[in-house]
């Protein structure tokens, strides 16, 4: 039986991407066997799986659309799962909580600030709301698909909600529940919104000024994080791990302006963008993929040596530049 330490699911070209070119480079640095299961190669390598002849020890997928059980990725995902594979993240974990409609209340109970939500479900899709609903929503407020993700689907209404907005909602993602939820606008430190892109690997966590309105990230420094007291965003992306069980995604924070309150926004999202800053503008800065990259590899050989699951708690943050190197 053929055995590869180190597996990918992913569905573009993967030549182009930064990270998974890291991931190939740690693999060999670590003498850990690395493979790609891409649409080239995925019906081959699934029918090698069957009759034994290959065996994935470690996978991260990039590639399933885990709540569809009729996506070939999703499929070989749990052929993964069920010949023993360590699948990052657990797609039976990921299809239970990647529905917003669920997760939200599951977070609310766990005492996770979220925003004020109404859901509307699927088989109710002309459920007016109340007068205190409508109070507690404010406007603008925002619609988004359960099962959304990547903003896919998200409409702001700044006027007045109707019956229309949650129609065009529905014709988006047919046979979802939706969200509708209060807006909520963020603090600002001078050219920064106070909103924050967190990275959750294991424990280890990643902080990063996001702009929800250009897309583009910078990673939080030392500095930054005791200046403006960020402590909370690392123990609240802790808490959804542990509630969640899922050991590798993002998530979205913000200050709310009016409260000075963190919100959660973007509960959990386990197939993030990994396009690189200098492959574009809004791509995760380089710095922060090749940090991904080698901890997701780590991760994989402490697995190899049966030194599962990993206990400890550690903030990373971007490098700091000497006066020299500013010059």
């Amino acid at each position: 039986m053929e055995e590869y330490d180190f597996g990918l699911c992913w569905t573009s070209d993967a030549e182009q991407y930064l990270f998974i070119n890291i991931l190939r480079k740690e693999c060999t640095q670590r003498s850990l066997r690395f493979i790609l299961i891409d649409e080239n190669n995925l019906q081959e390598i699934s029918a090698a799986l069957k009759k034994h002849k290959i065996k994935i020890n470690f996978c991260l997928d990039l590639a399933s659309d885990t709540p569809n059980l009729e996506d070939v990725f999703t499929r070989f995902v749990y052929q993964l799962k069920d010949t023993d594979t360590r699948v990052v993240a657990d797609p039976d974990l990921v299809r239970f909580f990647a529905d917003k409609s669920i997760t939200h209340f599951q977070l609310l109970k766990a005492g996770i600030p979220v925003p004020y939500s109404v859901i509307i479900r699927n088989w109710d899709p002309n459920r007016r709301l109340s007068e205190e609903e409508r109070e507690q929503l404010g406007i603008p407020l925002v619609i988004k698909p359960a099962m959304g993700y990547g903003q896919k689907g998200v409409n702001i209404v700044r006027k007045r909600l109707t019956l229309r907005e949650i129609a065009l909602a529905r014709d988006f993602s047919p046979g979802d529940n939706f969200l509708l939820q209060r807006y909520i606008e963020p603090k600002s430190y001078g050219d920064d919104p106070a909103w924050y892109r967190i990275f959750y690997l294991f424990g280890e966590v990643a902080v990063c000024w996001w702009n929800p309105q250009t897309g583009v990230y910078r990673q939080v420094t030392l500095r930054e994080f005791d200046q403006y007291k960020l402590s909370s965003l690392p123990r609240i992306a802790s808490e959804i791990a542990l509630l969640t069980g899922i050991e590798w995604f993002t998530c979205e924070i913000a200050m709310d302006s009016k409260t000075e309150e963190y919100i959660v926004i973007d509960y959990m999202n386990d197939q993030f963008d990994i396009s690189s800053k200098t492959q574009r503008p809004a791509g995760v800065p380089d710095e922060l993929l090749l940090l991904l990259a080698r901890r997701i590899v780590a991760k994989a050989w402490d697995y190899k040596l049966e030194k599962f699951p990993l206990t400890h708690r550690a903030v990373w943050f971007t490098r700091m530049k000497l006066k020299d190197e500013d010059a």
